[in-house]
């Protein structure tokens, strides 16, 4: 208990504090969410990747391992996700919300601040590389997913190519690769822009809960809790097993494997109108319903 109740002190506490700040000054005064977003993934997410990247330690075969963990977890998780979803008895729109709350997590807004309390600066370098492949994902299948007959998966896939993150990776790898030394004057002011990423995503975060409405169905909602914070985090530390990750590789991974669901996901659910308000409530049922399942996860790990 006294290991659990430390985990959560260091870990887990500043994360919901962070997070309540946002929450309270979203319910104080207004704030154009959608900027504050924007700024988020055009801005801080493609400099914390370059500048990480560029300095990475990280191997080949770990690189590999992480997307090759995310993408082995998917097709299970679906199965799952679809026999759940049947017994519930979910119409089309409620299903799809049901898949892409289960299939896609926060793995930015909560999975780095965690990181980097939990495990340091290495760790956050492997939750790059995961949540690039997960954002490569959620804007292709996710999309499909989300727009049920209105799009076609190769026009879904073509969003993934204006994912700043994806190109900043790249950039970031090709600099490491032919060990280019970026000028200091350059490079640690774009550090300090990264830097600054964790804060500002957990401040949104909480912002973007402030306006969460919870008229969801709770029963379906339950379940995709338990499938997202239970579920996923028993096949994340068996395709670990089973890929012989590192410990600091199988740490970030599985646990960036068992984050709340996406934020992202309400957006997708708005556009295209599948069931807006379970996907809401399953955000916020998973993002306060892992401030304890994380603290386990991390005792355990």
């Amino acid at each position: 208990m006294d290991v659990l109740l430390g985990i959560f002190i260091r870990v887990i506490l500043p994360v919901a504090v962070m997070t309540l700040v946002g929450y309270v000054a979203a319910r104080w005064m207004p704030f154009d969410l959608k900027s504050l977003a924007r700024l988020g993934l055009y801005v801080l997410v493609p400099c914390m990747t370059f500048t990480a990247m560029a300095r990475t330690t990280l191997s080949a075969t770990e690189f590999a391992q992480i997307l090759l963990l995310y993408a082995l977890s998917i097709p299970v998780l679906w199965g799952v996700s679809a026999l759940s979803a049947r017994a519930l008895r979910l119409d089309a729109g409620a299903t799809s919300a049901f898949h892409i709350s289960i299939l896609f997590t926060n793995c930015v807004n909560v999975g780095f601040p965690v990181l980097a309390l939990a495990y340091g600066a290495d760790a956050v370098e492997r939750g790059v590389v995961y949540s690039i492949g997960m954002q490569v994902l959620l804007q292709s299948l996710g999309v499909y997913l989300a727009a049920r007959g209105k799009t076609t998966l190769r026009a879904s896939l073509t969003r993934m190519w204006r994912m700043p993150g994806l190109w900043a990776l790249v950039a970031g790898l090709a600099v490491n690769a032919a060990h280019i030394t970026i000028p200091p004057p350059i490079f640690e002011p774009l550090k300090l822009i990264g830097d600054s990423l964790v804060s500002f995503l957990l401040l949104v975060l909480g912002m973007q809960l402030a306006s969460v409405s919870l008229r969801g169905q709770w029963r379906a909602a339950t379940v995709a809790t338990v499938i997202r914070l239970g579920v996923a985090p028993v096949v994340s530390v068996a395709l670990a097993g089973w890929l012989g990750l590192s410990p600091l590789t199988r740490q970030a991974t599985i646990l960036e494997n068992s984050m709340p669901t996406a934020i992202f996901g309400v957006a997708l659910a708005q556009e295209f109108d599948v069931a807006p308000e379970l996907i809401t409530t399953i955000i916020f049922l998973t993002t306060l319903a892992s401030m304890f399942s994380l603290t386990i996860l991390i005792a355990v790990l």
